[in-house]
């Protein structure tokens, strides 16, 4: 099959839910491509499916309809619960309640022929507006499962990726407190917090103080933000219990997993599904355990190791190579489509 991915952005979005997917299709023998924009000659260009990611606006929303109509199999793929944003995400929040965006988010959906997502909880949500709502988890290259770890560094990296978008995140209670404690202590080395995705003062607004405090800011490749991330030697993953992230994927799982970094998340959906605590990685419910937890990671080199390579064994199931068919499956007709052809 000829396929493109029409991503909404060169972000992380557009990575694990266009590049990446076509990546993994063309392992497969698919001719494929990814961009936030379709090919200029895309009526010549025997497409047979367009993922299109979360369209909407009215001039692409216009080009859906054609490509519908040109015979071209159209995927609409959401990672996000666009129908439960919170209003702390102010931006997003003021785009998608615009009653006429919204409905054409609604319209596309019930043009496509069928709506791709990142999870079981959102699909529940997109199930009010399509018939046919495939669920394709994220995935990585299996090349990440191989980086070497050192389980007892001198210096001891305590890190948090997000963005200006995701920060409020930070506010869930006790988080601030026990990383400004853990910041500095000595085990008997040193140990530092890390932030990737925001910068230094957006850290220092959210309460996060000391010396010891690194914010990298930022970081637009993927390449060099697994390469920042990787750093961590604990990972903290905070979020609210609110609609919007109980549709999410856990993708800070899969990331610290894959790279065999114990994860401490909140003890929400999705990340309830995915980690046995204690076993694999660490569900915080009451705001003193995450002090708790990270003072008991950093003094313990070897807990740090078995938790790490625990979630480690249980990411090669979310390599791309295991993603794969389950995008084929989802870009390809069903029989009563064919049968109706």
């Amino acid at each position: 099959m000829r396929i493109h991915f029409w991503t909404a952005d060169e972000a992380g979005s557009g990575l694990y839910r266009g590049v990446l997917p076509a990546m993994a299709l063309n392992w497969l023998g698919h001719n494929t491509s990814a961009s936030p924009y379709l090919p200029g000659s895309w009526r010549e260009q025997g497409l047979n499916v367009v993922v299109g990611c979360r369209v909407a606006k009215s001039q692409p929303s216009k080009t859906w309809r054609e490509m519908r109509d040109h015979g071209i199999r159209l995927v609409l793929d959401l990672d996000d619960d666009y129908f439960h944003l919170d209003p702390s995400n102010t931006a997003a929040y003021q785009l998608w309640t615009d009653p006429a965006l919204r409905q054409g988010l609604i319209d596309n959906m019930q043009v496509a022929h069928t709506v791709t997502c990142c999870s079981e909880p959102l699909a529940a949500v997109l199930r009010e507006h399509h018939d046919d709502v495939r669920v394709v988890g994220n995935g990585l290259p299996a090349q990440y499962l191989g980086e070497v770890r050192d389980y007892d560094p001198e210096v001891l990296s305590v890190g948090w990726a997000g963005t200006s978008s995701t920060v409020h995140e930070l506010q869930v209670p006790g988080v601030v407190r026990a990383l400004n404690r853990i910041s500095g202590y000595r085990r008997p080395g040193e140990t530092f917090v890390r932030l990737v995705g925001i910068d230094a003062r957006t850290a220092m607004a959210s309460g996060l103080r000391g010396d010891r405090l690194g914010a990298l800011g930022w970081v637009e490749n993927f390449g060099h933000y697994l390469a920042a991330v990787k750093e961590f030697d604990v990972w903290v993953a905070p979020y609210r219990d609110i609609p919007f992230n109980r549709a999410k994927f856990p993708t800070k799982w899969l990331e610290s997993s894959m790279l065999g970094i114990p994860l401490i998340a909140s003890d929400i959906e999705p990340y309830r599904r995915v980690i046995r605590h204690g076993e694999n990685g660490f569900l915080v419910r009451r705001e003193h355990e995450w002090g708790r937890i990270l003072k008991q990671l950093a003094d313990d080199p070897d807990l740090r190791q078995r938790v790490g390579m625990a979630a480690r064994a249980e990411a090669s199931g979310s390599i791309l190579q295991a993603v794969n068919r389950q995008w084929e499956s989802a870009l390809t007709a069903t029989a009563s489509e064919r049968a109706a052809a």
